[in-house]
């Protein structure tokens, strides 16, 4: 894993958002592990299944969104944590620390935590 594999898998959950660009959509949950598990800035759970089911009816719900990660840094082979910016139109309106597990090039977990500027 590197930073442009992240790079690339925001980029599409961005199309898809901003676009409704479905090939996007596949693309970004075919990087999820099977057993893919996301804690969101809430504290909420959701497995890969109930990801997919909210993300599906999302497209195009967010137009001009673009979402940027930086500082990637490698914990270990298998855990990354970096920051992503959501910009809309050329303005932040959210920032997440994220923490990612991946197993097998693949998406295994991430915890997202809610960060101001």
């Amino acid at each position: 894993m590197n930073e442009d594999f992240f790079d690339r898998l925001h980029d599409q959950l961005a199309a898809w958002l901003r676009d409704g660009a479905a090939e996007s959509l596949d693309a970004f949950l075919g990087a999820h592990h099977e057993s893919f598990m996301l804690v969101t800035t809430d504290g909420t759970v959701l497995g890969l299944e109930t990801l997919q089911d909210s993300l599906r009816g999302a497209g195009g719900s967010r137009p001009g969104l673009s979402i940027r990660i930086e500082d990637v840094t490698g914990i270990t082979p298998e855990v990354y944590r970096f920051v992503e910016r959501h910009v809309v139109d050329g303005s932040v309106v959210d920032v997440r620390v994220v923490t990612a597990v991946t197993r097998d090039g693949l998406l295994l977990s991430v915890q997202e935590t809610a960060r101001r500027g």
